[in-house]
């Protein structure tokens, strides 16, 4: 009875360790583990090109705005031109106004 026993034994213990291949690939959740990874995959994929898009978009924006704010960088050195030139005329005028006044009180110490 100890032989029988031990062949027993054995024979139960490789029907719980080892299972049919057909059973392991069609069971739902090896299925399920597999779309989940594909899943996760296609995920990744989509992520990969979301960030390359938007990416993409944002090095494009960015020479857009660098574009833009040369232009705003010219237009404030013409602005800035624009007012030195207008604070010169302003000085210039300002050395007129004082010549004319000392002119014309040199003329009216003249006329006394």
């Amino acid at each position: 009875m100890g032989r029988n026993q031990s062949r027993e034994a054995e024979n139960s213990k490789n029907q719980s360790t080892s299972s049919p291949a057909k059973d392991c690939n069609s069971s739902p959740v090896t299925e399920q583990s597999w779309m989940e990874n594909d899943f996760d995959e296609l995920t990744e994929e989509g992520f990969r090109r979301s960030v390359i898009t938007n990416f993409s978009q944002l090095k494009e924006d960015v020479r857009t705005n660098h574009n833009e704010a040369k232009n705003l960088e010219k237009r404030l050195d013409k602005w800035l031109t624009s007012i030195n030139s207008v604070e010169e005329t302003i000085n210039d005028l300002m050395e007129l106004k004082t010549m004319v006044r000392e002119l014309r009180d040199e003329c009216t110490s003249f006329n006394n």
